[in-house]
């Protein structure tokens, strides 16, 4: 990140560190700096775990994130880009917590087994 670009995320990203507004603060980022990119994956956060999330790149492919102070981490650790060639996950299984596909509730058939099972009583 360059100077111009720290001190834009000082005067435009709220002490919370735009927590649950990634995506529209790095649009907003992004019409200010068009050089940079903007992508989506997951933040892969030592504490939180891996979470959803929308950032910036640079032409180097360098990660520029006007919201990792929302992490605990800071973003200092991975970011994985979505490949927008899979599959968009419409929902988390009950049973497993994986992703669900196509607006089903549960994941594969195995969850669906068990999940009736647990809802039975079983």
């Amino acid at each position: 990140m360059n100077l111009e670009q720290i001190a834009w995320i000082q005067e435009n990203v709220d002490k919370y560190g735009g927590y649950g507004k990634c995506k529209e603060i790095s649009s907003k980022m992004q019409k200010t700096f068009p050089e940079l990119k903007q992508v989506r994956g997951h933040y892969h956060c030592p504490i939180w775990g891996k979470r959803q999330h929308w950032w910036l790149i640079d032409a180097n492919g360098a990660v520029v994130d006007p919201t990792a102070a929302q992490f605990p981490s800071k973003g200092r650790f991975e970011y994985e880009i979505w490949d927008e060639s899979l599959p968009q996950p419409t929902g988390k299984c009950p049973n497993c917590g994986g992703y669900c596909y196509d607006h089903k509730y549960l994941c594969c058939k195995a969850c669906e087994i068990a999940y009736e099972a647990y809802c039975n009583g079983a």
